[in-house]
């Protein structure tokens, strides 16, 4: 039998409340701002000037990495064998050498070694509203979010 109290509209606004902080203050996945090691590996020979080349241009493509990629694919989604057209350099900043395909290709096939490694990734919390433009297709998202994460610590 259900008796309506003067407290029932508070308690209900109350209940309401957390649910939308819960919903709503959720954790975000961005990549580390430093690079990680396996991105860029030294090799033995090489000079000054052409590790310094090689560096920054390491450095650009993990940059395009940060500011295109990683909003494009999530942390736990897989990355295409093929780069996309946001994974790129400005050539005129870096020199011919910074854009040739087979560079591309092999600081992609790197990004595709670290994108996975939990080292890579930084956690932390904030206020998302973003499922209330569509909550049934947010609700999707993050019933397979977590069916993601728990097939991975569940192997």
């Amino acid at each position: 039998m259900f008796f309506r109290h003067a407290l029932d509209k508070v308690i209900i606004a109350v209940v309401i409340g957390i649910i939308l902080v819960v919903i709503s203050y959720r954790p975000q996945y961005r990549l580390r701002s430093d690079m990680p090691p396996v991105f860029f590996k030294t090799s033995a020979g090489s000079g000054d000037s052409k590790h310094s080349l090689e560096e920054r241009v390491a450095w650009g493509y993990w940059e395009s990495a940060l500011m295109d990629i990683q909003w494009k694919y999530s942390r736990v989604q897989p990355l295409p064998p093929e780069p996309p057209a946001e994974f790129h350099l400005n050539a005129a900043a870096l020199g011919p050498a910074a854009s040739d395909p087979a560079t591309r290709v092999m600081y992609w096939k790197r990004l595709q070694l670290v994108w996975g490694e939990p080292s890579t990734w930084t956690q932390h919390y904030e206020w998302n509203w973003n499922w209330a433009g569509d909550p049934i297709a947010a609700a999707g998202s993050w019933i397979r979010y977590e069916a993601d994460k728990w097939l991975t610590i569940r192997p």
